[in-house]
């Protein structure tokens, strides 16, 4: 599928991440994360060169060791190989585009998070985070590919992900017009009213970038549509909604749904891996006779502190569960350097401790909170469940639901949020819920924790089959046909 092309993989975050242990011996991990996850597969293999920003001294350790063409060749721990071209940005000119305007403007307004009758206030300081940040950091991106693509000895393909790089096709295509590239975008695409949060030069631009590319891929149906209505009203542009075409400066750009998915090899043989075993005997350990779980990053769209909220309201509706459940919530920090994220943290810290203040006993903590980052803890998390809790504001998939119903070996139930990617595939057998209603979500975790074991083996079975249908194989696969039939015109 990849014969005559030269890919080129083009992401804020490199692929790896290095650590020095006891002793300054370093150890090199893969990154953690859906793109991360989803792109490795294909850089490595196609030998794809990686573009990412060196972010600290760890990037910067490995940048040093970069070969004449800028290029260096990294192993991570887990056998993983990997070629990263770093750019190396001004401190101050990142964190306005990191910061400033790729979160938590673009996050918040495509997750529809910002309270619009306060927030946000754009003043010259957002323009001058767009400018001297966010086109800055786009052109330093956009140098570094027209430097690997010229050097290609293979036609090509440039495949730039995400919120952070909408300006690098069309400022890509300025230059190297016969070059080939797609945009995916990992994150959901909201209406076009709410688009116009954003200043007209920046939201136009923002479109006018990622039709540089020859196909702009997205999550889900919705997202689609939202995307091509975007065009068609925000910008004037003729559209196609049968083909799901864009007309944009004499070229059809085509519009497609690549739902991401997981790598379901690599996760059924993490499921064996000795520390998740260690892992799966302590929360025997521990576990009462029902276990709900949710595995996030502390991002306000995951809606954790609602979570916690139905959970309480289950409590109270049905105290024969009293003792008898946990909920546990393995989490991660995100973006701590940003206020909103700071302060979010903290909410669900106090709602968390709120619920154990009022329910707990001397023998029984209801709610199980720990904040690391542990990949082996949470696969044996997601092999223990009875059931799984994910239940967004807005997200463009959230693996944790495939990661999820894959792994586990309870027959456990989903209870998944209508606005969730996942629930495209996943809903049919997933007992939906609407994320802001507490109450649904109470009583769908009681429907889960007493499902009738053959309706929760059918659900379970059901849902295995189809992450393991639609893997991150076929999601990479499909854009490549795609890519070829259009070049192929």
């Amino acid at each position: 599928m990849l014969h005559g092309w030269q890919p080129i993989v083009v992401a804020n975050r490199p692929p790896v991440e290095s650590q020095l242990g006891p002793g300054g011996v370093e150890r090199i991990t893969r990154g953690g994360g859906g793109l991360v996850t989803a792109m490795s597969a294909l850089a490595q293999a196609s030998d794809a060169p990686w573009v990412a920003v060196a972010r600290g001294d760890s990037d910067a350790r490995l940048a040093s060791r970069a070969d004449e063409d800028g290029v260096v060749q990294v192993v991570s721990e887990d056998g993983n190989k990997f070629r990263i071209a770093y750019i190396h940005p001004d401190q101050e000119a990142y964190d306005l585009y990191y910061n400033e305007i790729s979160n938590p403007l673009l996050w918040f307004i495509q997750h529809y998070l910002w309270d619009l009758g306060r927030e946000p206030i754009l003043d010259s300081r957002t323009e001058r985070a767009w400018r001297d940040g966010y086109v800055k950091i786009n052109a330093e991106f956009a140098d570094r590919v027209v430097s690997l693509a010229e050097k290609a000895t293979a036609r090509p393909l440039i495949l730039s992900q995400d919120y952070h790089l909408y300006l690098l096709p069309g400022m890509v295509r300025e230059r190297l017009p016969q070059a080939h590239l797609q945009h995916f975008i990992h994150i959901p695409w909201p209406t076009p009213q709410y688009w116009k949060v954003l200043p007209r030069h920046m939201r136009d631009g923002i479109l006018a970038g990622v039709l540089g590319s020859d196909v702009v891929g997205l999550q889900t149906s919705l997202d689609v549509r939202n995307f091509l209505l975007t065009c068609e009203e925000n910008l004037g542009l003729a559209v196609d909604h049968r083909q799901s075409t864009v007309f944009f400066e004499g070229r059809s750009v085509w519009i497609r749904a690549y739902p991401i998915s997981i790598d379901v090899r690599a996760m059924a043989d993490l499921t064996v891996h000795e520390e998740v075993l260690r892992q799966e005997e302590l929360i025997t350990s521990w576990r009462p006779e029902f276990l709900i779980l949710r595995v996030d990053r502390t991002d306000l769209s995951k809606n954790i502190v609602r979570g916690f909220l139905a959970y309480e309201r289950l409590l109270e509706s049905h105290p024969e569960l009293r003792g008898r459940v946990v909920f546990w919530a393995l989490l991660q920090r995100s973006r701590q350097n940003v206020d909103a994220y700071r302060s979010y943290l903290g909410a669900l810290v106090s709602a968390a401790a709120h619920v154990n203040r009022r329910f707990q006993t001397g023998t029984w903590m209801p709610i199980r909170l720990e904040v690391e980052e542990n990949l082996y803890k949470a696969v044996a998390a997601y092999k223990s469940y009875d059931a799984l809790l994910v239940n967004p504001i807005y997200d463009g998939m959230n693996l944790v639901a495939k990661e999820g119903v894959l792994c586990n070996t309870k027959d456990g139930v989903l209870v998944l949020s209508e606005n969730a990617g996942s629930y495209e595939e996943l809903g049919i057998e997933a007992l939906t819920i609407n994320p802001f209603d507490i109450d649904q979500t109470a009583e769908a975790l009681h429907s889960a924790l007493t499902m009738p074991k053959r309706d929760r083996t059918t659900r379970a079975r059901h849902m295995r089959q189809t992450v393991r249908k639609h893997d991150i194989v076929r999601w990479i696969t499909a854009q490549l046909q795609d890519l070829n039939e259009l070049v192929a015109r």
